[in-house]
């Protein structure tokens, strides 16, 4: 997707990890596109699907919890119902106006209940998947505009100039007793509670949905991971593998080998984004 004299490079890869057995994660990439399929012509049509240009990419990690294969479930049907949600309801933005921006966080707070629902039918009909849930995080860009659909504690990050930002708040017991004064921040890196969801799709009481949105530049870069990559790394090893890789593919690769060479307790994914610079002459990234 090229825009404004950006590119849009992206690469995802998931990782079972050195203890577990099976992967409950789940990502996806997509451009959305407006689409024309002919049934019927006067005249010879050569090719009758017609793809218009992108409007707009969007990129997800779920981590899904529960026994047997009720997680990978979990995170697996949570994308697809979102997405398939989003395809059918949401207003294609050209140039993102404030109007246009509220219409799309709702639409965006509107998929995560809907994929909440459609998970909580699946336990009804299922009762092996009584338990099951996962995280969410989405990012959707329409540049320059980016916005992040967040439950649980997936992360995203921006990366911009050398600097490292965690764009989303963890939905976990350790964050809630931090920012409530109930853990010091030291009691709060040791503490037990970070695997203890407060909010996830699918669980009882249901997901409570933050959106976060930001302007991004030209060179930005952009990471969603599971915790399994963040279990392991600290944000000086993102930053130092978000700022040394050529591709987004190196720096997938790099991280999840490194949280896997420091015991990879989890299952790991990440899904890395490059904004870059397009030569005006040339068409390339700068």
């Amino acid at each position: 997707m090229a825009s404004d004299r950006v590119a849009i490079g992206c690469y995802g890869m998931t990782h079972v990890g050195r203890q577990r057995t099976m992967n409950q994660d789940h990502f996806l990439i997509a451009d959305f596109k407006k689409h024309l399929s002919v049934e019927g012509a006067s005249f010879s049509c050569p090719d009758p699907q017609v793809f218009g240009d992108t409007m707009g990419k969007m990129m997800l990690v779920a981590d899904g919890m529960g026994g047997a294969n009720a997680g990978e479930v979990a995170s697996q049907l949570a994308i697809s119902s979102l997405v398939q949600y989003l395809l059918n309801s949401m207003h294609w933005i050209l140039r993102p106006s404030r109007q246009e921006s509220e219409n799309l966080v709702s639409e965006l707070k509107s998929a995560a209940q809907f994929a909440h629902s459609v998970l909580c039918k699946d336990v009804e009909n299922e009762p092996d998947h009584r338990g099951m849930g996962t995280t969410l995080t989405v990012a959707y860009l329409v540049w320059p505009m980016l916005y992040v659909l967040h439950v649980g504690d997936s992360r995203c990050y921006l990366f911009r100039q050398g600097r490292l930002q965690q764009l989303t708040d963890d939905q976990t017991l350790a964050q809630t007793l931090l920012e409530t004064g109930y853990l010091s921040r030291e009691e709060f890196e040791s503490s037990k509670y970070h695997n203890v969801l407060v909010s996830a799709i699918g669980v009882e009481g249901g997901p409570q949905t933050l959106i976060y949105s930001r302007r991004l530049k030209p060179g930005d870069k952009l990471m969603l991971c599971s915790d399994g990559v963040t279990a392991h790394l600290k944000d000086e090893d993102i930053a130092q593998w978000m700022q040394s890789s050529k591709t987004p593919e190196e720096a997938c690769q790099g991280m999840i080998d490194l949280a896997n060479e420091r015991g990879g307790r989890d299952n790991s994914t990440a899904i890395v984004v490059n904004c870059f610079q397009v030569d005006e002459e040339k068409g390339l990234p700068g």
